[in-house]
């Protein structure tokens, strides 16, 4: 949970399996440490069983066939 700062910008960030383990709370500081790392036209890919509603209203769900992942809402 130490901040991302120092690693970068990244157009895409895999964060598969990881927030199930979290609390609401932790999950919230983690998608926040992620908004701000992520390039603005990047993307956020999580688990199948993981979704950002109620957690993160910053970024907005996409589909691409049965897949779905996140991008920064404009």
């Amino acid at each position: 949970m130490l901040p991302f700062a120092g690693l970068g910008k990244f157009d895409i960030v895999f964060c598969r399996n990881v927030a199930i383990y979290f609390s609401l709370e932790d999950r919230k500081k983690l998608f926040d440490k992620i908004l701000d790392v992520v390039e603005r036209d990047g993307y956020l890919v999580v688990g199948s069983t993981e979704s950002l509603a109620g957690v993160c209203s910053s970024f907005e769900p996409k589909r691409h066939l049965r897949s779905i992942f996140y991008q920064l809402k404009e």
